[in-house]
Parts: structure tokens; sequence; C-alpha cells
């Protein structure tokens, strides 16, 4: 996140990467790829590659940011 541009929600594009912290501490341990309509794409051992809600409950509290490379 600190080498790419920080950009805020409203600005999010496809192919934006969000960043979450598994353990909620800021430390980043997942990113996803936006792919829009508040829907990210990313890996989980629980699900495989999946699409997630941003704000979901598993997920919009381990929120970080938003960046683009």
């Amino acid at each position: 996140i600190n080498n790419g541009i920080r950009i805020e929600k409203h600005k999010l594009e496809p192919g934006d990467l969000v960043f979450f912290s598994g353990n909620r501490n800021g430390i980043i341990t997942h990113v996803g790829i936006y792919v829009g309509g508040n829907k990210f794409i990313g890996s989980q051992t629980s699900t495989g590659v999946a699409y997630a809600e941003l704000d979901g409950v598993y997920w919009g509290p381990r929120f970080v940011g938003y960046g683009r490379y």
C-alpha cells in the first residue's frame, strides 16, 4: 500500500487493490482486486477464489485501505 497511490472509496475503479488485516492490527495479511459494485475478488482458504463484499461481515472490520498501482 505504501508504494502505490492511496485512493478513497468513492474513487475506486476495477483493478484497484484492496488491503485487509486478518488479525486487525493493521498489518496487511490479505489483498483483493476491486471488481466494481462494492465487490472484490480474492482467494480465501474457506472459499477458494471468490467474490466478496467490501463491507461484508467478515471483510468490513478488517479493511485497511485501497491502492492503485
